[in-house]
């Protein structure tokens, strides 16, 4: 059995996903407007908003392309730099 190295990275990335998930629970628990992940995105994306229907579909062009690239990219590996 081959034992794998936990490295600083490996530490810092599994840090990272607990910092979200306790300020995302949090979030949830306040149940406050405006204070989830995807709350903030829509403020970004200018979901919730009145846009022209061209900026419209810029910005889901925008966000469908990264969805699909990151679903990609951590499920098949693609556009890896290895």
């Amino acid at each position: 059995m081959t034992r794998r190295r936990v490295s600083g990275f490996t530490l810092a990335w599994a840090a990272w996903v607990v910092f979200f998930l306790v300020v995302e629970g949090i979030a949830l628990a306040r149940g406050a407007k405006g204070d989830t992940f995807s709350e903030h995105w829509w403020r970004v994306w200018r979901v919730r908003e009145r846009v022209p229907v061209p900026l419209r579909w810029l910005l889901a062009g925008v966000q469908l392309t990264f969805g699909v690239w990151l679903v990609g990219h951590l499920t098949f590996g693609w556009w890896t730099t290895e």
